[in-house]
């Protein structure tokens, strides 16, 4: 994946790194931001993330990220809860961040058995981008 599709800082230096996952990238406007959302799966690893970030300049904030991998028990989310000013580019832990246990997604496909339209509606569902304009994607 190149860095342009998410970076993290504004210099471009930090990005995220997949390794050998399937993407897909999603941008949109909604509540006066722009935003991107980066969904990334593994299915031989088992593994499934969902990583909502808000435009900040040329930098990212992530301020959730939807996930499943065998080291947690179930799907849960990380969230920034509050006004999302204080919350800085890239991938932040701080007390803004708030880790939800199974957040309600039992019924949710494995991520071992996932095709890219099975990852793509996860998110879809989840984060309620049926109402929000046109998508653009990026596979």
């Amino acid at each position: 994946m190149p860095r342009s599709v998410f970076p993290l800082s504004r210099s471009g230096a930090k990005t995220y790194q997949l390794g050998n996952r399937r993407w897909r990238l999603v941008t949109f406007d909604a509540n006066g931001g722009s935003f991107r959302l980066l969904i990334n799966y593994s299915a031989p690893l088992g593994q499934y993330q969902a990583m909502l970030g808000m435009i900040d300049g040329g930098g990212t904030k992530v301020v959730a990220q939807l996930e499943k991998h065998p080291t947690h028990k179930g799907w849960h989310i990380h969230a920034a809860c509050g006004v999302l000013d204080g919350v800085p580019a890239g991938i932040v832990r701080g007390p803004w961040l708030r880790h939800l246990d199974r957040a309600r997604r039992a019924n949710q496909a494995d991520p071992a058995t996932m095709n890219d339209e099975m990852a793509f509606g996860v998110a879809q569902r989840f984060f309620r981008l049926d109402k929000v304009p046109p998508l653009e994607l990026m596979p």
